[in-house]
């Protein structure tokens, strides 16, 4: 009905404060029947004023007994209410660590995923590099042996084709 209510505590929540309503309520009434008490005293002459003293005590009495439960269950419920809010202390603190934590894993994978893309980019950039410079010397190759006059130079750009072949294999296995 109301999004984001956990109905537990919710339901917990509304016993508790029932419970001391309940009390309050109780409270009032022996204190009302206290006063009436005492109000029926001043207007007794000596006829039954031992009796309504006897009754009055009963009252006193009483009184006192709702007191100290009362006093007695507002002690376990602020015991009860401080371990909650221990609990809900620790609750939050181990929230805390886990969007630290949370944060911190998708800051690296940001960061891997960056020198991923930077290693792939680098490597097609360099694999396109060694391919442009076999293309040059394959040309020079062709001029080199139509002219036929180059022999050493020759066996050199060949050397280098076959290193920058061999180097391209390696970036593509890589």
């Amino acid at each position: 009905m109301f999004p984001g209510i956990d109905h537990m505590k919710a339901q917990q929540l509304f016993h508790y404060c029932g419970k001391a309503t309940a009390r309050l309520i109780q409270r009032d009434y022996v204190r009302l029947e206290l006063e009436k008490q005492i109000k029926i005293l001043k207007k007794i002459g000596d006829k039954n004023y031992k009796k309504k003293i006897a009754e009055l005590e009963t009252n006193i009495s009483a009184a006192i007994e709702l007191e100290k439960t009362l006093k007695g269950h507002h002690a376990e419920e602020d015991v009860y209410h401080k371990k909650l809010t221990e609990k809900v202390d620790k609750l939050h603190k181990r929230l805390g660590v886990f969007l630290e934590g949370r944060d911190s894993r998708t800051q690296r994978i940001r960061d891997l995923e960056k020198k991923i893309m930077h290693q792939l980019s680098s490597k097609t950039q360099k694999i396109n590099l060694v391919k442009n410079d076999i293309k040059k010397l394959e040309k020079m190759h062709k001029e080199l042996s139509k002219t036929g006059k180059y022999k050493k130079k020759l066996q050199m750009v060949d050397q280098r084709v076959a290193q920058l072949k061999g180097r391209m294999r390696q970036l593509a296995a890589a």
